[in-house]
Parts: structure tokens; C-alpha cells; sequence
């Protein structure tokens, strides 16, 4: 290699991985915002397959400390591309499985299984979920805290997000739903947070939000990994969410349950982040992007 073409590959190196912080836009599109962001640091978009796009964020936060984000974007398509539940074995029963193994279970000819994250919260000892869980039209649990909110598709393909009493309206018209906890965004604007521990630390999140009723977010953030990921409060999860073009964004499991999994050029799943316990977490549901012929 000649000296200049080698100067070429050193200078090329330094533009891919030096953060730019005074750049407004980087990469796709996501924006440099003060709120959040010191620098952002990198920012690739990819095509999943067609109406699935993937995003990793990589910048750091006010404190000049490293984050981590996986996005999944997806435009959906009645009887092409769909957003649905999926339980552990793909069975009508109460137990854990990792996101992996349970996108494996999903996954047939005209059932094809292109990413997913993790969904509720559930009880560590069974694997029974906080709140309600409906798969294909059948109701497996019914909501039993309130105040808590919840992600359901419809009848016709359309995502709703919303708190409690939403559920109860539409319920009957739902075919897939699964609980979540806190709202962060609703009607395109930042909901305020409870001043409290878990909604102040920075930890591992997934959220889910929606664009608008056929555009779906499934976002994981990283965290416990001081040089890689530090995790974030509620609030600023919130504001992630709306950044990233979510009119409505609720809050899933975090912490050591925090996973992204997706395909990739090969055709092969792999989880995208890195789990806070280093190892995959078995998790009580989840929610799936579905391609069909």
C-alpha cells in the first residue's frame, strides 16, 4: 500500500469513529440533542428486510459517560409484515425462555420471524407476567395491576399503546396485547416521571413506541457497563423516544432483561446488544416483527 492511499484508510478511520459533536445530523438522521448528548459518536442505519429498518446509537450522555442504542423501526403491512406477541415454546402456558430461543420456536415457512425485544415484566420464580397477555385473539392473563399500561395490536394490524382504561375500551378489539409499566410519551409529548429510584437510575430499558398506528419503535438501551453503556433514568428515556419520531412510548422490562435480536445479512438472528448479566436473561414474553409470503 503507498503512503497515500495508507494516509486515506488512517484519515477514513478517524472520521468513522471520532465523535461529532458539532455535526446537528448524523448518519440517517438521528439529531445531536443537547438534552441528551455531549457528542454522538456513531449512528448506522441498515435494512433489515423490506419495512424494517435498525438502527445503533452510540454517543455520550450529558455526564460525558458512554450509551449505547439498539432501535428497530418497522412500517407494517396487514398480511406482510405484523407485530405479535410471542410466549415461551410458542405455548399458551406460563414460563421463561430467552428472546433467541423463543424467535427459533416462532419461526416456520410463512412465519417468518425477522427481530424482536423483550416485552413485560414478569415473576422471576414462574414466569408469569405482571399484566395482561393475549396472543392470536386468546387471552391467556388478564390485567391484574393498575396504573400500569400496555402494548396491543388490533384486528387490523394497527399498534395502540396506551394506560389502563384504554385497555379496558379496547380489549375486544384487540389480538395481541402484552403489559408494559410506565407511559412515557403520549399525544407527542414527554410525560413527567415518579421521583423515585427506579425511575431515576440510570439502568438497562426497552421501550416501545409508535409512530403512528402502522410504525412501530422497539428500542433497548444498554447499561451496568461503565466503558460500553451506562443505562438511562426514565426521563431521559422518554425524550430518546420522542426524538426518535414516537407519538406514543411506553416502558418495558429492563434491567438484565434488556434484549435486541435481529437477522442478519446471512439470514441468521443475533442479538444485537450486550445484556447487563453477559449472558441472554430467560424472559416471561416478548414481542416480534412477522414477514409473510
Amino acid at each position: 500500500m503507498t503512503a497515500a492511499r495508507t494516509l486515506i484508510v488512517l484519515l477514513m478511520g478517524v472520521v468513522a469513529f471520532a465523535p461529532r459533536a458539532s455535526a446537528q445530523r448524523s448518519g440517517p438522521g438521528v439529531p445531536l440533542d443537547t438534552a441528551l448528548m455531549t457528542a454522538i459518536v456513531s449512528d448506522s442505519t441498515f435494512t433489515v428486510c423490506p419495512g424494517v429498518s435498525e438502527t445503533h446509537l452510540r454517543y455520550l450522555n450529558k455526564a460525558g459517560k458512554p450509551e449505547a442504542v439498539y432501535i428497530l423501526k418497522a412500517r407494517l403491512r396487514r398480511g406482510k409484515l405484523s407485530l405479535e406477541a410471542a410466549t415461551p415454546f410458542a405455548r399458551d402456558t406460563f414460563c421463561r425462555q430467552t428472546l433467541m430461543e423463543s424467535i427459533r420456536w416462532e419461526d416456520t415457512t410463512n412465519h417468518r420471524v425477522i427481530g424482536g425485544v423483550n416485552a413485560d415484566f414478569f415473576d422471576m420464580s414462574n414466569g408469569i407476567p405482571i399484566s395482561m397477555e393475549m396472543t392470536h385473539g386468546k387471552v391467556l392473563k388478564q390485567a391484574s395491576r393498575p396504573g400500569r399500561g400496555f402494548v396491543g395490536v388490533d384486528k387490523r394490524g394497527r399498534v395502540i399503546i396506551g394506560d389502563p382504561a384504554l385497555y379496558a375500551r379496547r380489549k375486544k378489539s384487540l389480538r395481541e396485547a402484552l403489559g408494559g409499566d410506565q407511559m412515557l410519551v403520549e399525544n407527542g409529548r414527554e410525560l413527567p416521571q415518579a421521583d423515585n429510584a427506579f425511575n431515576l437510575t440510570r439502568h438497562p430499558r426497552t421501550a416501545a413506541g409508535i409512530i403512528n398506528a402502522r410504525t412501530v419503535l422497539l428500542v433497548v438501551v444498554d447499561g451496568r457497563q461503565p466503558d460500553y453503556s451506562n443505562g438511562m433514568p426514565l426521563g431521559e428515556l422518554a425524550h430518546l423516544m420522542k426524538l426518535l419520531g414516537a407519538k406514543t412510548a411506553i416502558n418495558l422490562d429492563g434491567g438484565g432483561s434488556s434484549t435486541l435480536v435481529s437477522r442478519d445479512a446471512s439470514g441468521a438472528w443475533i442479538n444485537r446488544n450486550k445484556p447487563s448479566g453477559h449472558v441472554e436473561r430467560a424472559v416471561a414474553n416478548s414481542w416480534i416483527i412477522v414477514a409473510r409470503r
